[in-house]
């Protein structure tokens, strides 16, 4: 099952107010990124920093020959976009002057427009670097506001990749330079909580909330964040290199490297369905069922909501539930991951569906046999049924969804599931995928089924 994702920060695009010479532009310009403390899911695939470029100043040097005024050079340079020509022009005529601090300026201006085309580039780092050389030459306000804009476009990258101690670090340097920024607070704060460092997560939430009291998407966090961290602090903890497993002694009845064990299988036998195998450490956190039940509040057995969440002694006392429970919320992984989250809810249930009872076409034929009784619900119907408080209705959704999902495998092969999920992960929808790749509509496909089951 999939659970409801914490909101996860969106960066808001950053202005490009000028890239023009003798612009004359001020402190007062430039527009910082913004984190929506409630941002929902999906999140941008990649984000794009402006920087603002400063006012030049021509300056002639005494006893120097036009020829020879580098600093004159270092401007033609700039308005022709030869950034570097001009960083070298600049510091020549620094060598020659190195009081003047008009010189200065414009080698700081050249540093700063160097680091704008190489954000616009989609060379973050590279342009941290550069920025670093402005600020060394003068510390303003703007360029401060840009190397943050910086730190937090590159942590927020890493973010996005689950490079967790990455992500930490340059945000942390963000830090260095405004420690009261609530942006980097909250970012922080969902890396740490990700990464499950809640403590730690906890203290970066209440301080961006202490700054910025109107962030209602980080009180919500912490409400839930203060019970995970009561029922969590008192977990045992097994890890290697794909899974950091957390549980709770009395709930796994000595089972745990037999939860190892069922993950590590799942790891290889779903990601080859998939081909692809995550690069990251997968939270799992196993709790007793009252514990479950206070966090999530669900009747399922297990869910996945970032991390995945089981109800362990539950899922023990049915025979062959355990491995089951385990495929199925890591194949959400997988799906998350692969469409960046723009998966609707039947396909991602069928696919968890279908690697949970796989090889067991007995499970299949049962499901059939119950929609026959009552009939498929229509199409358009069966993603608002997930979302009923009627049990038995989403339970039919999950057998329907399973039921069709497979077919759709069996008709055009895994391969081609993999196909759509390319589509989704560049923002299409699912018609569009369907059509994309297997050359029908979704309602075509869908009553090819009907008249070959039902």
């Amino acid at each position: 099952m999939i659970g409801q994702s914490f909101a996860l920060p969106k960066l808001a695009e950053v202005v490009e107010l000028a890239d023009t010479l003798a612009s004359g532009a001020s402190e007062s310009n430039l527009i910082g990124v913004q984190i929506p403390a409630s941002a929902p899911i999906p999140m941008p695939k990649k984000l794009k920093i402006f920087l603002i470029s400063f006012f030049l100043f021509t300056l002639f040097l005494p006893n120097a020959s036009a020829r020879e005024n580098h600093n004159q050079k270092g401007i033609e340079a700039l308005n022709r976009g030869e950034y570097r020509e001009a960083i070298l022009q600049f510091k020549i005529a620094s060598r020659r002057f190195p009081n003047n601090e008009l010189i200065k300026k414009n080698l700081s201006t050249a540093y700063n427009n160097y680091a704008l085309k190489l954000a616009d580039e989609d060379k973050t780092e590279e342009a941290i670097d550069v920025l670093k050389k402005a600020l060394q030459l003068q510390r303003t306000p703007l360029l401060i506001k840009n190397i943050i804009a910086l730190y937090i476009n590159q942590g927020y990258e890493y973010f996005q990749k689950k490079k967790y101690r990455e992500a930490e670090r340059f945000l942390e340097q963000a830090l260095s330079y405004d420690k009261d920024n609530p942006d980097v607070l909250s970012l922080l704060g969902n890396v740490c909580y990700d990464s499950q460092k809640i403590k730690k997560a906890k203290e970066y939430w209440q301080k961006c909330l202490k700054i910025d009291p109107q962030q209602e998407g980080i009180k919500q966090k912490l409400e839930k964040i203060s019970q995970e961290i009561k029922v969590e602090r008192g977990l045992d903890k097994i890890t290697n290199y794909h899974f950091d497993i957390r549980y709770q002694e009395n709930a796994v009845r000595n089972q745990e490297y037999k939860i190892r064990d069922y993950l590590e299988q799942a790891y290889r036998e779903v990601g080859q369905d998939f081909n692809y195998f995550p690069r990251y450490k997968i939270i799992i956190l196993i709790y007793s069922t009252k514990d479950y039940q206070k966090l999530v509040n669900t009747r399922s057995l297990g869910v996945y909501d970032g991390k995945i969440r089981i109800s362990a002694d539950q899922v023990l006392d049915i025979k062959g539930k355990l491995k089951e429970v385990l495929r199925h919320e890591y194949t959400h992984v997988l799906v998350r991951d692969l469409t960046a989250g723009n998966c609707p809810i039947w396909l991602n249930e069928g696919l968890a569906q279908y690697e949970q009872y796989r090889g067991s076409s007995a499970e299949l034929e049962r499901f059939y046999k119950l929609l026959r009784k009552k009939k498929p619900m229509p199409f358009e119907d069966l993603e608002i049924a997930f979302s009923c408080v009627s049990p038995e209705l989403v339970t039919r959704a999950y057998r329907q969804s399973y039921c069709f999902t497979n077919y759709i495998i069996d008709k055009y092969g895994m391969w081609r599931i993999k196909k759509i999920f390319e589509e989704l992960k560049q923002g299409k929808d699912i018609e569009d995928a369907f059509r994309q790749k297997c050359y029908l509509s979704l309602e075509k496909i869908e009553k090819n089924w009907r008249r070959a089951r039902f």
